[in-house]
């Protein structure tokens, strides 16, 4: 089990740059006063068409989601906590989806010309040449990496003794800390995701059963594939629950529940339970309100 003493013998620290060229600037003031009061206006022109950049900007989103999902969250901004079992495919991955960036970026770069042409024709006036960097340039505005940070409270030959253990403690805090929030996000991800497939189980008010997505089994399923490597304080409560959903939904499909009313009541009503088993297992933990009625 991580602990604050071992947790990067269990984990490491992962920090994703990924950055995309902003392409909205301030208007001047000079400009906003000819229309109204300064104090109330705060306009912004776009200086491309608002879909040059689209295909980067999901690129970059598929990134964060990925590792949202497979790894936990950390108290330092911008830094994720991976599993030791999982750094392989968690690189694997980062690297496809850095070769898709840098391809949508290099598309965007060959473009790029013709696309300031199009925004000197659609802002007018408002065009200004300086907004635009050169084309030998612009692929600066772009960063896509990460790295493996290694931290920790190794004996100090700068500080003070007095101050190098307040840093200790404040270290000590953080490590806490970052348990409290691993455990409270693996237990929010679990409870929305079999609350969600609970309530697209459920009839409507309307008495028309709601429609089925195969994301929201195939999205549990994912969780609870991934979450032995990613349960690193061994949360007991969250197993046992992880465990009983694991068996309700065992050989499960998306087109058996909609096919067969039975298996799908079945299931629901199994679902139901296990939403109570939660609600009443973690109710120091915040989360949004179960939906319990049949």
């Amino acid at each position: 089990m991580a602990t604050a003493e071992n947790m990067f013998r269990e984990a490491a620290l992962l920090q994703l740059t990924a950055t995309c060229w902003q392409v909205d600037k301030k208007l001047p003031q000079a400009l906003l006063a000819d229309v109204g009061n300064v104090d109330f206006l705060r306009g912004r022109k776009l200086l491309l068409p608002p879909d040059s950049l689209a295909r980067i900007k999901q690129v970059v989103g598929k990134a964060r989601n990925y590792l949202r999902k497979i790894a936990l969250p950390f108290p330092i901004i911008g830094c994720v906590l991976v599993s030791k079992k999982l750094i392989p495919e968690v690189q694997e991955n980062l690297k496809k989806l850095e070769w898709e960036y840098n391809s949508m970026v290099e598309d965007f770069i060959r473009w790029y010309p013709e696309t300031v042409q199009e925004a000197r024709e659609s802002l007018g006036e408002l065009f200004n040449e300086c907004d635009y960097p050169p084309r030998e340039e612009i692929q600066t505005r772009f960063r896509f990496h990460w790295r493996y940070i290694v931290i920790g409270p190794s004996v100090s030959r700068v500080l003070p003794p007095s101050i190098y253990k307040d840093e200790v403690e404040k270290f000590q805090n953080l490590m806490e800390q970052a348990r409290q929030e691993a455990i409270a996000a693996l237990r929010g991800e679990f409870v929305d995701l079999v609350d969600n497939l609970t309530d697209k189980l459920r009839g409507s008010d309307d008495g028309k059963p709601r429609k089925l997505r195969e994301a929201a089994v195939e999205n549990l399923k994912d969780f609870l594939a991934s979450f032995s490597n990613r349960n690193l304080f061994e949360d007991a409560q969250l197993s046992e629950l992880v465990d009983r959903c694991k068996s309700i939904i065992a050989n499960t499909s998306v087109n058996t529940i909609r096919t067969n009313s039975l298996v799908k009541e079945n299931l629901h009503n199994q679902m139901q339970e296990l939403l109570a088993a939660v609600d009443a297992s973690f109710e120091d933990v915040p989360r949004r309100k179960l939906r319990l009625a049949a």
